[in-house]
């Protein structure tokens, strides 16, 4: 979907930007640029600049794959299976959402700021735990415990994203279709 207003186009120039070229490498000027929006702008509706910027970036990447994970994961009402299509979901599109450039990359924007820009590393860890608390959520419904669920949430997660970026590396689904499979028999082995 291509924005229609000023400040929705910066923000998507500026995740593609920071995608392509992380946070650190992007420049206003190159945002500006990108963004075809008139000088001063970015600043008219980001007062606080790039941080600003990738600060909203980032909620709305985690906004956008939130309500993917909440969508994926009511096509089966039990949670094992839920997550096991989730993840295989994800692995069909995966290549095509990295040409989608309206999200950014979270791990690669976490890995740069958390010991530079504790605002930014922050908002990584605000997005990341909502996503495991959707996890943790299917799983009560599936009558896990409250806190064995908040686990499972996080290992989920974790291991998701470790798929995730090995399947990027190899340029292959077969770590997130790997990661699907086990956590099946993760869950099989627990009834």
């Amino acid at each position: 979907m291509e924005p229609t207003n000023s400040k929705e186009k910066i923000l998507s120039a500026a995740a593609k930007l920071f995608r392509k070229k992380g946070y650190h490498a992007t420049s206003l000027s190159q945002i500006t640029k990108e963004s075809s929006a008139p000088r001063g702008s970015i600043y008219y509706y980001f007062p606080d600049g790039k941080q600003q910027l990738a600060k909203e970036a980032i909620q709305k990447t985690g906004e956008r794959v939130k309500a993917y994970i909440e969508k994926s994961l009511a096509s089966h009402e039990d949670a094992a299976a839920a997550i096991q299509y989730h993840i295989k979901m994800m692995a069909d599109r995966m290549f095509e959402q990295v040409e989608n450039e309206a999200d950014i990359s979270l791990a690669a924007m976490s890995s740069e700021v958390w010991s530079s820009n504790e605002t930014l590393r922050m908002a990584c860890e605000d997005v990341y735990n909502e996503w495991e608390q959707v996890y943790a959520d299917k799983l009560v419904c599936s009558g896990y415990e409250q806190e064995e669920a908040r686990q499972l949430g996080s290992a989920i997660q974790s291991w998701i994203e470790g798929a995730y970026t090995l399947s990027l590396t190899k340029n292959s689904t077969v770590p997130m279709q790997i990661a699907a499979d086990q956590i099946g028999k993760l869950f099989a082995n627990k009834n």
